[in-house]
């Protein structure tokens, strides 16, 4: 079975930049790689039917649900796209995703470096309380939407063979849920669900009826665009992309 892990695993100096777009039909609270499992409301994620999976590559929780859609870009280690620093190797993947819904009626920005670091050093009660999520907190060259949410999530796996660029993009954010699965106090639910809403969206917010085929080809037309650089399709056959089981957690 091929999945994102086993294409950064299968890469070759030579080889050419690999994307797999995917989606889910069955909503799966993914856990990014940490040192220890952040709290979750357990009967919360029992009476939904959540299964609660974990990607290798970092950040917190992300609600997987069929309003997010997936992107994988698999590059070898000496492709430009690679990078260097860890952080800066982002830049273009946020460019071209800003740059794709832009060009959707939904005007986005990329955050600079400085700005993600100096919202992370003020860390009020509100931010502190939605970083407990993926989409609550805010790193370099992730994007927002034109209320200044964040709509676009980016994470990375990098090995000997190149790296792995992950990249969620909500039509819609389920805040409510969110904290539902996550905070197993109702007033600290609520708290939670309300810093969440206030500091990410869904792009339907802005664009009404917006599709992920949408999405998926202003971004591929961006990157050839931007970048010179058309993405080979992944071997992942369909019944893949759609089932969040037969996929690594993101």
């Amino acid at each position: 079975m091929a999945r994102p892990p086993a294409l950064l695993a299968a890469m070759t100096p030579a080889g050419p930049p690999v994307a797999s777009w995917s989606c889910v039909t069955l909503t799966a609270l993914v856990l990014g790689r940490a040192a220890a499992d952040p709290v979750l409301h357990r009967a919360a994620l029992a009476r939904r039917g959540i299964t609660v999976l974990r990607r290798r590559s970092g950040g917190g929780p992300v609600l997987w649900d069929p309003d997010l859609v997936s992107l994988d870009v698999v590059v070898p280690a000496g492709h430009r796209l690679a990078g260097r620093d860890v952080t800066l190797s982002y830049r273009w993947l946020g460019a071209v995703v800003a740059e794709a819904l832009t060009g959707l009626g939904v005007p986005a920005r990329v955050v600079p470096l400085d700005e993600a670091r100096a919202g992370a050093a003020r860390g009020d009660g509100p931010a502190q309380r939605a970083a407990r999520a993926c989409f609550g907190g805010l790193s370099p060259f992730e994007v927002l939407g034109p209320d200044g949410r964040k709509v676009v999530g980016l994470s990375q796996v990098r090995r000997r063979t190149g790296a792995l660029f992950q990249c969620g993009i909500a039509l819609a954010f389920d805040a409510p849920l969110l904290a539902e699965v996550l905070e197993p106090d109702d007033h600290d639910r609520a708290l939670l669900a309300e810093a969440l809403e206030a500091r990410a969206a869904g792009l339907r917010a802005f664009a009404p009826g917006l599709l992920a085929r949408d999405v998926v080809r202003a971004v591929d037309e961006a990157l050839a665009a931007r970048e010179g650089v058309r993405l080979r399709p992944s071997p992942l056959r369909p019944a893949e992309d759609l089932d969040p089981a037969a996929r690594p957690a993101r």
